[in-house]
């Protein structure tokens, strides 16, 4: 425990008043400040060091004289057991700092009730994920524990420990990031870990299916072969290659959104923040697909009686290995399948940007290694000409 000296303070202007002081060393540095209790000579005990009997209020005032004292030996005890070094500025501001929170974790579930409204009933969801699985990791994450190393750490145990892809560890730490920012600007902590720490954007979900398998489903689909359930979630697959559309929005879709060039629709994950239309052409197979879908039906929701989502994507493994694509599809790929062909045809990184409803075309650019295709395509041009 740390050697903490007590005394009262008076001042010139009235001598028979003063004010409980503390003083104490860290390394070597010494710290001075006031309790801002104020106490008149004679009440003051100089042999026990607190307020004598004498003053109506002593029990309260010498109550805020020892929490005081435990709040600066919890900070020694803090530093002692995460053997850090404590330094006079290091001490000030974990005092100064709000203690209504023991752990990272309190204040996230703290933050979330108040930002939860503001989020997307699936975004709030995957934040719950990503902070379950940072609790297993670490279930007693303290405010001076998230450290610029530490973020290394995490990022290098859900890439290496969890097996994680670069995509999904990259969301992981945008989530975890939103949440330690919220607390830096709260002031529980001192510095930014992430200030520095750039979290890369790779291709999304890292698979897309190239041309030849894409026409492979389509084959498959009009064969008919498949079972009922298979069918369906094909098609579904098949109309997000095709519309570029989240499986969460295309299954809110209504006949009413499309008229015979154009599907129109809000980005369920957008709604409530950028509340923007996302005007969508209609292709050939796109229309085909619609029509096969909801038959002679001219208005009410586009796909009725669904399996889950996660059944789906279970049934879509199951297609594949029919189909002989030995690639992970999910209703994920469907989208960044459309992207990556889109691109590829078009080399339109800004229509691009308004189909899919990107807000930033920084979004949009995690699908610019098919313009580094398209460029190494391009030099081959020079090899009709030879030395």
């Amino acid at each position: 425990m740390v050697t903490i000296k007590i005394y009262l303070r008076t001042y010139g202007s009235d001598p028979s008043t003063g004010v409980v002081w503390l003083s104490f060393y860290v390394n070597r540095e010494k710290v001075n400040f006031s309790t801002k209790v104020s106490v008149d000579l004679k009440n003051w005990n100089d042999k026990k060091r607190c307020v004598g009997v004498g003053d109506k209020q002593c029990n309260d005032k010498n109550l805020i004289i020892e929490n005081i004292l435990a709040r600066i030996n919890n900070v020694f005890v803090k530093y002692r057991l995460r053997d850090r070094k404590l330094t006079r500025d290091a001490f000030l501001k974990a005092y100064h700092r709000p203690t209504d929170y023991n752990t990272f974790f309190e204040f996230i579930r703290d933050y979330q009730k108040k930002e939860s409204f503001k989020l997307e009933y699936s975004t709030f969801k995957t934040n719950l994920s990503v902070i379950k699985k940072l609790q297993e990791y670490n279930p007693n994450l303290y405010f001076d524990d998230i450290t610029r190393e530490w973020v290394d750490e995490y990022f290098f145990h859900l890439m290496t420990g969890l097996g994680n892809n670069q995509n999904t560890a990259n969301k992981n730490m945008a989530t975890i990031k939103k949440y330690v920012l919220a607390a830096y600007n709260a002031g529980y902590m001192d510095e930014n870990p992430f200030k520095n720490w750039k979290i890369k954007k790779g291709i999304p979900g890292g698979e897309y299916l190239q041309e030849d398998e894409l026409q492979t489903l389509m084959g498959l689909y009009m064969d008919g072969e498949l079972d009922y359930k298979h069918h369906k979630t094909l098609e579904m697959f098949l109309f997000l290659c095709f519309s570029s559309l989240h499986i969460g929005d295309a299954k809110k879709l209504i006949l009413e959104q499309f008229t015979d060039d154009t599907l129109t629709y809000f980005r369920m994950k957008l709604k409530k923040r950028k509340p923007f239309p996302i005007q969508v052409p209609i292709s050939d197979p796109l229309r085909t697909l619609l029509k096969n879908i909801v038959g002679t039906r001219k208005k009410g929701i586009v796909f009725e009686k669904l399996p889950a989502d996660q059944t789906m994507n279970r049934f879509l493994k199951e297609i594949a290995a029919i189909a002989g694509i030995e690639k992970n599809i999910t209703h994920k790929v469907g989208r960044h399948t459309f992207a990556t062909i889109f691109l590829r045809k078009t080399k339109d990184i800004a229509s691009l940007k308004e189909i899919l409803g990107h807000s930033d075309l920084k979004e949009t650019l995690v699908y610019a290694h098919v313009l580094n295709e398209s460029k190494q395509e391009g030099m081959q041009c020079f090899n009709c000409f030879a030395f």
